[in-house]
């Protein structure tokens, strides 16, 4: 192979390389802000409680997947969860945890997280905490 030959080789395969990155980079910019509630954010009376956990996710291009997994306080993490969006006909995308806790006389302050995954991307929504207190 003559060295000329052997540059424009060479300078074909860095810029398949440079657009491999900037592909990444745009397929991984499909999930925005990612938001957790818990509700009741405080609760006093008999327990166990059940906490509702919602993660709001935007979504910013179609088609996508992505895929989620909460993470609670009392570090059990929950499976692994995909999420298909076909079309532009969803811009949000909303999940749920519940979590029974507590026992008679216990103080408790839980927390939940949300972690999303797309591509090259990770995000972390949340902790949203409640604070219980068992009679």
């Amino acid at each position: 192979m003559t060295r000329s030959r052997f540059l424009g080789v060479s300078m074909f395969i860095i810029a398949s390389l440079a657009f491999v990155t900037s592909l990444v980079v745009t397929l991984s910019a499909d999930v925005g802000d990612v938001t957790v509630t818990a509700k009741p954010e405080s609760f006093a009376g008999q327990c166990p409680v059940t906490i509702k956990f919602t993660g709001t996710i935007q979504v910013l291009s179609y088609p996508m997947s992505f895929n989620y997994q909460w993470e609670r306080s009392d570090g059990v993490k929950g499976q692994v969860r995909v999420v298909h969006v076909p079309n532009a006909k969803t811009r949000t995308v909303t999940v749920v945890d519940y979590w029974k806790v507590g026992s008679k006389g216990k103080n408790l302050e839980v927390w939940e997280k949300l972690y999303v995954n797309c591509g090259n991307t990770h995000i972390v929504g949340g902790p949203a905490s409640s604070s219980i207190n068992c009679r």
